[in-house]
C-alpha cells in the first residue's frame, strides 16, 4: 500500500512537468545575469594606457554564455552617454583581458619635448549574457591613460646649423624612433612613422615658412601614409625618393605609438632637415684597403694613385668599403680589375658593376676582391663604387712588384743607432752606471754574435738607421734573414725607425683616417715574412713602441682585438670585436702585451679594458712589488738562462739587483686569459714562448711569463729561390746586449742554425 502512494505521486509530477511544456501551464520567467568589475584602475584615475582588466558574473538560473565590453573615448574629457547608444558592444568569453587605450590628446599644446604627454579619457563598460541570449545590466570604470610620444631623430642628413644638406636628386633618407611608454627608462620600437619632403618654392624659398606649413594641420595632405616601424629591410627607418627637381626642399619625420600619440614637434636639432638637391661633383666616401697598405680613401673619380712595392708571388686583396650617407645617397654598386687600359670599356673590368650584399660593422657596404699574385712588372689596380644617382668614387693602387732573391744569409738592422744614444750611455760611462751600451758597444756585440755565420760581411750585411730615411723593400729582398735591434720605451716611441716599417696600419676606424696617395710605405716586415724571409725582432718593449699614441693612449694590459679602432665601450660584444688584427695580432700571433715595467704601471680598469679583475691582482701588492726582469728563464728546453751582464747589473750600476730591473713586455701572459673573457683562455698554436720572465717577485703575476717567443705563422712558407727554407719568425721583448755574452750566444746562434738553417763557417762547423 505505501509503495502504491509514493507511485501515484511520482506520476502525478510526470504529468504536471508534460503540462507545463506543452503550453498546458504557467512557464517560469528567465532571471538576468549579474556583472561586476574585479580590478580596473580606481574611478577618475590616470593609468597606463595598457590595463589588464578583470570582472566576473552570475546567472541565477543558468550559466553565462559570454560577455560584451564597450570602450568610450571621452573626447570632451567626461562620458557622454550617446556614445554608449552608438558604441559597438564586442564580445569575450574570458573573465580577464588585456586593453591597449588610446592616449592621444596633447596634454600642453605649446610644448617644445618630442616625448610630451599625451592622454585621453575612456569608459569601460562590461556586461553578461546568459544562455538565452539575456543581457544584465553594466559594470563600468571612468579612467584616464596616459603615455609620452615617440621622438625621430634623424640620422640622414645629419643636423648642419642651419645649413642646408646637399642631397642627390635620389636621395635616401634614415631615421631611428624610440616609443618612450610610460617613463623615459622604459623604451619600445614605435607603431609607424610618416615623412614628408615639401618643396620651398611656395613659400619664397624660406626654410623656416615651409617648417611652419608643415606643423599646421593643412599640410596633413603633404604628408605620406603612416608605415609600419618595423618593416622588412629596414624599409620604415629610411625612405629613397623618386628623382627630385633641383631646389630646397623641408624633410620632416614623425611616428605615431600603438596609443596613438604622434609626435608633437618638428625641430631641426632632431626630426626636421634643410636639404638641397643640386648636380653633385663628389661621389660616395670609398675606402680601400689592403693589409700592408692600410686604407686609401677618396669622394671623386680622379684620385691619383696609390704606389706600393710587393715581393713576387704574394697575394693580395682589397676590401672595398664605401657610404653615402653623409649627403643621402645610396651606394649600387662596384666593379674593379687590374691593367685596364680604357676604363670605358666594360669587358676589360674584371668584375663590372655588382650590388654590394654585406654591411660591415659600421653600417657601411663592403667586399672583398680575391688575391691576385704577379711575378715581375708593375700592375694597376683599380676599384670604384657609384651611388643610385651615378656619381663615382674610383682608387687606383699601381704595384711594383719587387723579386726576392734571398742571395744574403743574415741582415742585422741596427735601431740602436747614435740617432738614438742617450747621454749616458756605455757601459763604462760613470754617469750613466750602465743603463745602455753605447753605439759601438752594441755593434760590436751583434757582431760578435754573426762570427760564425758563413758570409757575413760587415760593410753589407750590418746597416744602421737614421732618422728621416727608410730602409727599401729591395734591401731587405737580399737577405734569407733579417735581425732587427731596437731601443725605445714608454716614453720614446719616437727613438726607433722601427714604428715607420713594422707599423701599425689603420683599416676599420670610422674616423675617415686613411693613407695619402702617393708612394706608401707598407709594413716591410709583415712583407718580407711572407716573402719566406725570416725575421728576429729583439730590443726595449718593440711592440708596443709601434702602437699608435694618436689613436688611443696605450695602457697596459693591451687587448688587440679590442682595442685601437672604434674601441668598445661598456661591456664589448666578443662576437664583433672592433680592435686591431695587424700585424702584432696576425703575423705574431699576439692576443694581448703587457709591461713588466720599473715604476709599476697599473693594469686599465673596467671602463678601459673589461677586465677588473686582473687590476686587482697586479696591484694588491703596492707599490714596491718588483716585476722588471733580471733574467731570461727558459721555457723552450734549447735555449739557456740568461742573465744581466756585469756592466749594467753589477752592485753599484744602474740595474744593481737591490735597485731595478729592465722595462721588458710580456706576451699573452696567462694570468690576463685567466680571469679575462675577451681573449682566449690559451694562446693560439702559432704563439711558441721560449724565455720567461725572471724578477726578484716569484710571487709576481708576471713571472715566468713568456718575453720571448716564437711565430709559426710563416713556418711553412718557403720562398721559390735556391736555399729557402720554412722557418719560423721570433720576437725578443728584451735587448740581448743587456745580457751576459756567453749566455746570450747560443741562444742567438740556436736561432740562426738550427731554426733558419744559415750556414756555418767551415772553421766553427765543429763547436
Amino acid at each position: 500500500m505505501k509503495q502504491l502512494v509514493v507511485l501515484c505521486m511520482l506520476l502525478s509530477v510526470v504529468a504536471i512537468a508534460a503540462c507545463s511544456e506543452s503550453g498546458g501551464g504557467e512557464a517560469y520567467e528567465n532571471q538576468p545575469p549579474q556583472v561586476w568589475l574585479s580590478a580596473a584602475p580606481p574611478e577618475g584615475s590616470v593609468s597606463k594606457y595598457t590595463v589588464k582588466l578583470y570582472w566576473g558574473g552570475w546567472d541565477p538560473d543558468g550559466e553565462i554564455r559570454y560577455y560584451q565590453y564597450l570602450v568610450t573615448d571621452n573626447k570632451t574629457g567626461v562620458f557622454d552617454p550617446m556614445d554608449l547608444e552608438n558604441g559597438e558592444w564586442l564580445t569575450v568569453v574570458a573573465n580577464d583581458s588585456t586593453f591597449t587605450f588610446t592616449a592621444d590628446s596633447l596634454v600642453n599644446p605649446n610644448t617644445t619635448k618630442l616625448s610630451a604627454e599625451f592622454v585621453r579619457s575612456h569608459t569601460f563598460f562590461i556586461r553578461a549574457v546568459d544562455e538565452r541570449g539575456l543581457k544584465s545590466e553594466y559594470a563600468y570604470r571612468s579612467f584616464t591613460s596616459r603615455t609620452l610620444s615617440p621622438e625621430v631623430i634623424i640620422d640622414v642628413p645629419k643636423a648642419s646649423g642651419g645649413s642646408a644638406a646637399d642631397v642627390p636628386p635620389i636621395a635616401t633618407f634614415r631615421w631611428r624612433a624610440t616609443d618612450y611608454v610610460d617613463d623615459l627608462n622604459s623604451k619600445q620600437d614605435p607603431e609607424s612613422v610618416q615623412y614628408v619632403l615639401k618643396s620651398t618654392a611656395p613659400f619664397g624659398g624660406n626654410f623656416i615658412a615651409t617648417l611652419d606649413y608643415l606643423r599646421s594641420p593643412a599640410s596633413r595632405v603633404d604628408w605620406s601614409d603612416w608605415i609600419y616601424y618595423k618593416l622588412p629591410g629596414d624599409s620604415g627607418k629610411s625612405w629613397t625618393t623618386s628623382p627630385q627637381d633641383f631646389g630646397t626642399y623641408m624633410l620632416a619625420v614623425r611616428a605615431k605609438d600603438e596609443a596613438g600619440a604622434i609626435t608633437p614637434v618638428l625641430d631641426e636639432r632632431y626630426n626636421a632637415r634643410r636639404v638641397r638637391v643640386s648636380t653633385r661633383t663628389t661621389g660616395p666616401l670609398f675606402y680601400c684597403s689592403n693589409i700592408y697598405m692600410g686604407s686609401v680613401s677618396t669622394t671623386v673619380c680622379n684620385t691619383p694613385a696609390t704606389i706600393l712595392d710587393i715581393p713576387a708571388g704574394v697575394g693580395l686583396d682589397f676590401r672595398l668599403t664605401a657610404t653615402a650617407d653623409s649627403y643621402g645617397g645610396l651606394v649600387s654598386g662596384y666593379r674593379y680589375g687590374w691593367d685596364i687600359t680604357d676604363l670605358d670599356d666594360p669587358e676589360q673590368w674584371e668584375v663590372d658593376f655588382t650590388p654590394f650584399v654585406i654591411t660591415d660593422d659600421l653600417g657601411r657596404v663592403t667586399a672583398k676582391t680575391p688575391a691576385r699574385s704577379f711575378f715581375f712588372g708593375t700592375h694597376v689596380f683599380t676599384a670604384e663604387v657609384i651611388d643610385n644617382s651615378g656619381y663615382c668614387s674610383r682608387v687606383e693602387v699601381k704595384v711594383n712588384i719587387v723579386q726576392f732573391s734571398l742571395e744574403r744569409n743574415v741582415l742585422v738592422v741596427d735601431d740602436f743607432s747614435a740617432d738614438n744614444e742617450v747621454l749616458q750611455a756605455g757601459w763604462t760611462n760613470p754617469l750613466g752606471r750602465g743603463i745602455l751600451p753605447s753605439d759601438a758597444e752594441h755593434d760590436a756585440f751583434w757582431l760578435s754574435m754573426m762570427d760564425n755565420v758563413l758570409g757575413f760581411d760587415p760593410t753589407l750585411d750590418m746597416v744602421a738607421t737614421q732618422l728621416g730615411s727608410n730602409i727599401p723593400l729591395t734591401k731587405l729582398a737580399n737577405y734569407k734573414s733579417i735581425i732587427w735591434s731596437v731601443y725605445g720605451d714608454v716614453a720614446t716611441r719616437e727613438a726607433t725607425k722601427l714604428p715607420e716599417l713594422y707599423r701599425y696600419i689603420l683599416h676599420r676606424s670610422s674616423s675617415g683616417a686613411s693613407t695619402a696617395s702617393g708612394k706608401v710605405t707598407p709594413n716591410l716586415i709583415a712583407l718580407t715574412m711572407a716573402a719566406g724571409g725570416h725575421i728576429l725582432i729583439a730590443g726595449q718593449q718593440p711592440v708596443q713602441n709601434v702602437i699608435p699614441r694618436s689613436q688611443n693612449t696605450p695602457r697596459f694590459p693591451f687587448i688587440f682585438l679590442y682595442e685601437l679602432e672604434d674601441p668598445q665601450t661598456g661591456t664589448p660584444d666578443i662576437d664583433d670585436p672592433s680592435g686591431s688584427t695587424d700585424f702584432s695580432y696576425r703575423e705574431l700571433c699576439l692576443e694581448t702585451l703587457d709591461l713588466a715595467y720599473m715604476t709599476n704601471q697599473r693594469l686599465r680598469n673596467k671602463a678601459d679594458n673589461y677586465c677588473r679583475v686582473v687590476s686587482t691582482i697586479r696591484s694588491q701588492f703596492g707599490s714596491l712589488r718588483d716585476d722588471t726582469m733580471r733574467e731570461a728563464r727558459p721555457i723552450d728546453p734549447n735555449f739557456p738562462l740568461l742573465q744581466l751582464r756585469p756592466e749594467t747589473a753589477a752592485p753599484g750600476k744602474w740595474h744593481d739587483p737591490a735597485v731595478r730591473g729592465l722595462d721588458v713586455e710580456v706576451y699573452n701572459p696567462q694570468y690576463f686569459a685567466t680571469f679575462c673573457r675577451y681573449v682566449p683562455t690559451s694562446p693560439r698554436s702559432c704563439f711558441q714562448p721560449i724565455y720567461g720572465l725572471g724578477c726578484n717577485d716569484v710571487n709576481e703575476p708576471t713571472y715566468n711569463q713568456p718575453v720571448a717567443f716564437f711565430t709559426s705563422t710563416y713556418a711553412n712558407k718557403v720562398a721559390d729561390v735556391p736555399g729557402a727554407i720554412g722557418a719560423r719568425s721570433a720576437v725578443f721583448g728584451f735587448s740581448p746586449v743587456m745580457f751576459n755574452p756567453d749566455q746570450v750566444r747560443p741562444a742567438i746562434e740556436y736561432i740562426l742554425f738550427n731554426e733558419w738553417k744559415l750556414p756555418r763557417k767551415a772553421t766553427t762547423a765543429s763547436n
